[in-house]
């Protein structure tokens, strides 16, 4: 094997020591970089900064990172507000069925039953079968000594104590998509005072549907669940059943249309991405059980 000499002139060599010299020759035969004591060495000293290529790939990989970081955060806000949405539509549909099934039961009520009084109905004329949407409507009445507020009525009986009036509740679904009441209270039908006129309890209903158990044989126990004002006898009716549709404000999902079962009716949903839930609910009179 042949070795090839490459003799190396450095101009600046002769002016150093010996020892200098030897230090800098050991170090250009190691390879090794010199700092501080002779910066003149520069074919073995760096001073260059990042290249094009480099700055390129850094802002590259800079951008993926910081993608990636506002994707997560994104997805986490979004999983947040539709959880969220969750949890308001089913406390809406908790307080919905907590307000028509205080009413419901309370439906017919007479404080005074051993009197030979004509029974009270439970239901008023407003209960009507209204279709697909809004949906129906519910109207109950009963003899209370609360008005419509939950406040006890001022007016005394013989006795000293609240006396009993007339109380009217009617629920719908009015044109800001609320679930509403309108509610009158007075000494008897021919003077009720409103005291809530469409006032709305629960917001995003989009429609109400109402079907009522008719004993129609007599023997205590429903025969057939029927719409409003299609009972044979007002006095028939057992228990009532209430489906509301609540939807979401916002929408979370990608445009779909639905067909959801309401009771009776069938439902097509418009494409808006909305999230949509069904809240069910049975109460009996209770005046009517035996």
């Amino acid at each position: 094997m042949e070795t090839a000499i490459v003799t190396v002139q450095v101009p600046w060599l002769s002016k150093s020591s010996g020892v200098d010299r030897a230090l800098i020759m050991t170090a250009i035969r190691n390879n090794t970089v010199i700092h501080s004591k002779y910066p003149e060495v520069s074919g073995f000293k760096s001073n260059r900064g990042f290249s094009l290529m480099e700055v390129m790939i850094g802002v590259f990989l800079s951008t993926l990172l910081i993608s990636g970081i506002v994707q997560l955060l994104s997805g986490s806000v979004s999983t947040y507000r539709l959880q969220l949405s969750q949890g308001q539509i089913e406390e809406s549909g908790r307080y919905a069925r907590d307000v028509l099934i205080s009413h419901i039961t309370q439906a017919g009520y007479q404080p005074e039953p051993w009197q030979d009084l004509p029974a009270l109905a439970a239901l008023t004329n407003e209960s009507l079968d209204g279709g697909l949407l809004p949906g129906d409507q519910l109207g109950l009445q009963r003899w209370s000594m609360r008005n419509c507020y939950g406040n006890e009525n001022p007016v005394k009986d013989g006795d000293g104590r609240p006396a009993f009036h007339l109380l009217q509740a009617h629920f719908k679904i009015n044109g800001s998509k609320n679930l509403a009441i309108t509610c009158r209270y007075g000494p008897d039908a021919s003077g009720l005072l409103t005291q809530m006129n469409n006032f709305g309890l629960v917001e995003d209903v989009e429609s109400m549907q109402v079907l009522y158990a008719e004993d129609r044989d007599g023997d205590n126990i429903a025969d057939s669940w029927v719409t409003g004002q299609d009972w044979l006898q007002e006095s028939n009716i057992l228990s009532i059943k209430v489906a509301l549709l609540l939807s979401t404000r916002q929408p979370f999902r990608q445009p779909a249309s639905e067909h959801i079962t309401l009771l009776d009716q069938t439902i097509t949903t418009p494409a808006d991405g909305h999230l949509r839930r069904v809240s069910l609910l049975t109460s009996a009179i209770r005046g009517r059980l035996n």
